[in-house]
């Protein structure tokens, strides 16, 4: 048996497919910090009961990214909700590889409510990261918005239904700042405030966290919630921060 290398496939999160909508599904592919030499790979979308709904199609290679672009006919008669899965198979060096996510059919994705201006904003030192090329404020925030959205999601909100996406702007700030800083700390000399201030907006995410209240539109039929839901029901097991650690559900 040939040993299988331990390629990382960067997914962020379950894969959103807005209904009836042309819409592009990708992921990066890649080991040691390079791009796999992809020979093909196929594209194949199964619907909640397991039934492939696309199957096995040709998907589009370039470098270690491998995607594919949905028809807005290929979701028309979709159910919305969860439990949805795509599966891309990449054929490296002779070998045929199945890379698996679940995926939710929703109305629309769901995007942040936080830019790189907020960021300078709140810091203007950290506009000599983005203007010197030292690091990509924008990095920051994606990888916050994966971490929250992957929680969220982890906690059973469907949260491609949140339609007060401004309720998410708090812990998501804090997040791409704590990033932010850590690594300005790294790049400056005395960089102990900067430090300091980094844990200091770690330790608000649980709280954070546990204020974030929307209206949802679950079914996705433009239909609001009667009232504002919570991002979930958790319950710190210790006073210090432990966002995503040490947590249960009431």
């Amino acid at each position: 048996m040939s040993s299988i290398t331990p390629y990382s496939v960067r997914w962020r999160g379950p894969v959103l497919l807005p209904h009836s909508r042309a819409w592009d599904v990708s992921v990066d592919v890649e080991h040691a910090g390079a791009s796999p030499t992809i020979s093909a790979a196929t594209f194949t979308l199964y619907t909640p009961d397991g039934a492939a709904r696309v199957d096995a199609q040709a998907a589009t290679v370039a470098g270690g990214t491998v995607s594919y672009s949905l028809s807005g006919s290929e979701l028309a008669a979709a159910d919305m909700g969860a439990r949805w899965m795509v599966k891309i198979e990449a054929t490296i060096g002779g070998d045929v590889l199945p890379f698996y996510n679940d995926a939710a059919v929703c109305l629309a994705p769901l995007y942040p409510p936080v830019g790189t201006t907020d960021l300078t904003a709140r810091y203007n030192k950290l506009a000599d990261l983005q203007t010197t090329g030292a690091s990509d404020l924008q990095t920051f925030i994606t990888d916050a918005w994966g971490t929250l959205t992957q929680q969220m999601y982890a906690d059973g909100l469907p949260f491609w239904g949140i339609r007060s996406p401004g309720a998410l702007r708090e812990w998501l700030l804090a997040r791409a700042l704590e990033l932010a800083l850590d690594d300005l700390a790294l790049l400056i000399e005395n960089s102990s405030q900067y430090t300091a201030e980094a844990r200091r907006l770690g330790g608000m995410l649980d709280a954070l966290y546990e204020s974030i209240r929307s209206r949802m539109d679950t079914q996705g039929d433009n239909t609001l919630s009667t009232s504002h839901e919570g991002a979930s029901a958790i319950v710190n097991l210790s006073s210090g921060p432990s966002f995503g650690r040490g947590r249960r559900r009431r």
